[in-house]
């Protein structure tokens, strides 16, 4: 016994209409459906069309037309009007932008036949040494025009002056051009507070400089203290400095209790306060114990002594 399996192609397009169920193959006697596409409404013939034996479709005859609207009528104390039909014009378009003075187009992509677009941007840079004023983005206008041109200047800064307690490397000229870069430093002990490096900037004036920070000097000689976490002698830190911004931590004793608590005491740009609880070991205190070595009184508000700033 033989089988002949009996297939179809896809069924013929008709204009304006689509047809289901879709398949990549179709068997004998199946059918498929045309109905008209949106906007479209059967103006006539048949909707069904089915797979012959010959492998072939016998033709439906749906035709689709144009949906259309009866009169909207009558608005009362009110008219009728018909708005005109739109009008398709030509796309708007610009020439290639044009490049200022020592200037350059940093993103530029035109369409075929070097045009650009309505509403399309460009952007602008400038060559080095020179600052751009204006903005740095134009568009094509419906005027067929950019919408504007920035101007690249040249722009220099004049040599940048000293810092107090500091100094720079700098080239040995008097003017700097537009972003060029001095570097400062600080003296031995002094710190570094604020940006490193300064840029000459568009409008010929450097960028915020650095200040340089003063050490403090500790005068307790004698006292055991925590400098930056670390228990050490005050007369065992080199010249008794301490930079700016480093914390010593006093061991002040409780006579009462007979323990000590910690007051921190900050470097504060030449400033140093001695907290008020603490008193230099004088000569009987070496029948005593150092605060240093008593235990921790009971834990409490921390305390932190402010150096005057005169």
């Amino acid at each position: 016994i033989y089988f002949l399996l009996i297939l179809c192609s896809k069924p013929r397009e008709l204009p304006f209409a689509t047809y289901q169920p879709l398949k990549i193959l179709y068997e004998f006697r199946d059918t498929v459906t045309y109905s008209c596409s949106p906007g479209y409404v059967k103006k006539s013939g048949t909707v069904k069309a089915v797979c012959l034996f010959a492998g072939n479709w016998d033709h439906a005859s749906l035709t689709c037309e144009p949906l259309r609207c009866p009169l909207p009528g009558t608005l009362i104390n009110g008219k009728l009007f018909k708005l005109k039909d739109p009008v398709c014009l030509p796309a708007i378009s610009c020439p290639p932008p044009p490049v200022p003075k020592f200037g350059a187009l940093v993103h530029y992509t035109p369409k075929v036949g070097n045009i650009s677009l309505y509403l399309d941007n460009v952007t602008y840079g400038c060559l080095p040494k020179y600052a751009l004023f204006g903005n740095e983005t134009a568009s094509c206008t419906e005027n067929k025009t950019w919408s504007h041109m920035p101007e690249c200047r040249n722009v220099q800064c004049k040599r940048p002056t000293e810092i107090d307690s500091g100094f720079m490397t700098y080239s040995p000229q008097r003017l700097y051009d537009y972003q060029e870069t001095v570097t400062y430093g600080c003296k031995p002990s002094y710190v570094l507070d604020g940006p490193k490096t300064s840029i000459c900037d568009k409008n010929g004036h450097w960028t915020l400089k650095p200040t340089c920070r003063a050490p403090c000097f500790v005068t307790t000689k004698k006292a055991t203290v925590l400098l930056n976490g670390r228990k050490t002698r005050v007369e065992d830190i080199a010249d008794q400095l301490i930079q700016h911004g480093d914390i010593i931590t006093y061991f002040c004793k409780d006579e009462k209790e007979k323990c000590s608590h910690n007051v921190e005491s900050r470097c504060q740009d030449g400033h140093f306060a001695i907290p008020s609880c603490y008193k230099d070991p004088g000569f009987f205190s070496i029948f005593s114990k150092s605060p240093s070595k008593l235990q921790p009184c009971a834990p409490q508000n921390a305390t932190q002594a402010t150096p005057p700033l005169n």
